[in-house]
């Protein structure tokens, strides 16, 4: 778990892209609005009884939809082209399926945590500001008050 809370980072997100379980975040100073820099960090599935029992409910779901459909369209055509068409069409449902289902294991907080783990690879490119309660990159006055 971060020690850095999701809310005191949330003004420095540029961008936010999702690849499976690997979050891509593109950071930036909210004072200047400059792209800092890019990390990502790895969400951990939602280990809750309710977000288990969704993602569950969301795998059959779409697996009925998508194999039901697939079943009707390798019925409406007969013999060995009907078999061809058929297995074409259960390959493609297998890939659409597992594409429908890739992350119902995360939730938003597992994205937000995510995000947060990404954010310490940066930090030290951040300073705090506590008048605007908002980590910034440092100005050229606040290095040479540091050297």
């Amino acid at each position: 778990m971060s020690a850095i809370p999701y809310d005191s980072i949330v003004d420095n997100i540029d961008q936010v892209s999702v690849d499976g379980a690997v979050v891509n975040v593109s950071w930036k100073c909210p004072a200047s609005g400059r792209v800092i820099g890019s990390s990502t960090a790895t969400m951990a599935a939602d280990p809750s009884i309710t977000a288990r029992v969704g993602a569950s409910v969301k795998r059959s779901i779409a697996s009925e939809l998508i194999y039901g459909a697939a079943r009707i369209v390798s019925g409406l055509i007969g013999g060995a082209a009907g078999r061809v068409i058929s297995n074409a069409v259960y390959t493609a449902a297998g890939d659409i399926n597992t594409r429908a289902v890739a992350n119902v294991d995360y939730s938003e907080a597992s994205r937000r945590e995510a995000i947060a783990l990404a954010f310490e690879s940066v930090k030290s490119s951040f300073e705090w500001n506590d008048s605007r309660r908002q980590y910034v990159a440092p100005t050229s006055a606040s290095r040479a008050a540091d050297v």
